[in-house]
């Protein structure tokens, strides 16, 4: 079973980034400060917002966090949350992802379905690939990253190395995807 959002494609949400970090007072900042943000500003701007931090063995191996749209709660396995709070470029990325996933399903309503009967998605009505680019573009701003090296982009955003190549290579204006 797969789900299908509304169409959202890479240039609105590359704006929808500029604008969060332009209201944050970061949008010439490379690095995000994904858990500052997640602990003290997401519970001021979004009412209702919470997150917890969980153990271990509550998630199966291969699920690292979630966000629950009905009860606003994203929720984060704890070896996840350690490794992003002491700036592991992947953990940071899994939990912008989750946030990603808040800002476009709750705060800015995007809906989605279900889908049945094994019909692909196209990329950008997948909700994966929606909050993918969104946590990219949010840590990896398109228009600050754009003549730095991969190295540089993980370095300065606080990324893995396979996080810059992607954003990198989405920085192109056009790239619809």
């Amino acid at each position: 079973m797969e789900y299908m959002a509304e169409p959202v494609k890479r240039l609105q949400l590359r704006d929808l980034a500029r604008q969060l970090r332009e209201i944050l007072g970061i949008a010439n900042l490379l690095y995000f400060p994904v858990i500052p943000f997640l602990e003290q500003v997401m519970p001021l701007l979004f009412e209702g917002f919470f997150y917890e931090v969980v153990a271990k063995d509550e998630f199966p191996s291969n699920k690292h966090a979630d966000t629950d749209v009905a009860n606003r709660c994203i929720r984060i396995r704890e070896d996840i949350y350690h490794r992003a709070a002491d700036g592991h470029g992947r953990d940071r990325m899994t939990v912008m992802h989750e946030i990603a996933h808040y800002i476009l399903l709750v705060v800015c309503g995007v809906k989605f379905d279900r889908v049945f009967g094994g019909e692909p998605v196209e990329v950008y009505k997948d909700p994966e690939w929606q909050a993918k680019a969104l946590a990219g573009e949010i840590m990896c701003p398109a228009n600050l990253i754009g003549k730095l090296s991969i190295n540089q982009i993980a370095q300065e955003c606080g990324v893995s190395l396979l996080a810059a190549r992607y954003n990198l290579s989405k920085c192109e204006r056009g790239s619809a995807y």
